[in-house]
């Protein structure tokens, strides 16, 4: 039995490669927050502008009395609201995308975890005992897949809001939301996140007890001639 497939993962360092994933994972979400910790401080810089457009549409008393000095107010909010939250916007989206390329590596390191995850599963009916190995890989890569799952989604929230902002002029009412939903992250549950990378941990040492002969899982005896 040949147990290295084409895609530079083997069960010989099988745990290397999901320990170098779990880091990654780590190293990935530390980033992204720093990067909406800093967007979110540009962001509050021009709610005050937000505000005084939306009071505009209150009433004004004694100014009342000034010609078009709604539109004319509201015109000039509009500008310097624009001219302030697109370019802070622009940078975290900058920010943002640079960061999708190490998404990118983890989403493929995953993948091939996968395939070889895939391969065991297609030798189960000559080696039943690999069941249980098989369903700790599953549980292992439904944690991975839904925490980048979360922060993908999260990704082209962001991208389509910079671009609706980008081509073209926003009510008031919907920029409000929509910087509500940029800073809220909607996408993404921090419990759940990390309930998730707990599991993740918890499933990667139960594998490693597996492969080190410390639990009752038995592995076929290709499997055992591996070292770790």
């Amino acid at each position: 039995m040949k147990l290295t497939l084409g895609v530079d993962i083997s069960l010989a360092n099988y745990i290397d490669t999901l320990d170098d994933l779990r880091e990654g994972l780590d190293t990935f979400v530390e980033k992204w927050s720093n990067i909406q910790r800093k967007s979110a401080k540009a962001i509050q810089a021009v709610t005050n502008t937000i505000m005084q457009i939306e009071h505009l549409d209150g009433p004004l008393g004694k100014l009342g009395g000034f010609q078009n000095i709604r539109e004319n107010s509201k015109g000039i909010l509009l500008v310097n609201l624009y001219d302030r939250l697109v370019p802070s916007l622009e940078a975290s989206i900058r920010e943002f995308t640079k960061l999708m390329h190490m998404f990118e590596n983890l989403r493929h390191t995953s993948t091939s975890i996968q395939t070889l995850t895939e391969t065991m599963r297609g030798d189960l009916s000559e080696s039943p005992e690999l069941e249980d190995l098989v369903g700790f890989l599953d549980l292992i890569m439904i944690s991975v897949r839904d925490i980048l799952n979360m922060y993908e989604s999260e990704f082209l929230v962001k991208l389509t809001i910079f671009r609706d902002f980008e081509e073209s002029a926003i009510d008031i009412g919907v920029v409000s939301n929509y910087l509500t939903i940029w800073m809220v992250e909607p996408n993404i549950e921090g419990s759940a996140r990390d309930k998730l990378l707990k599991d993740l941990d918890e499933h990667i040492e139960l594998l490693r007890d597996v492969f080190t002969g410390k639990t009752g899982i038995r592995l076929p005896d290709a499997y055992k001639k591996v070292q770790f």
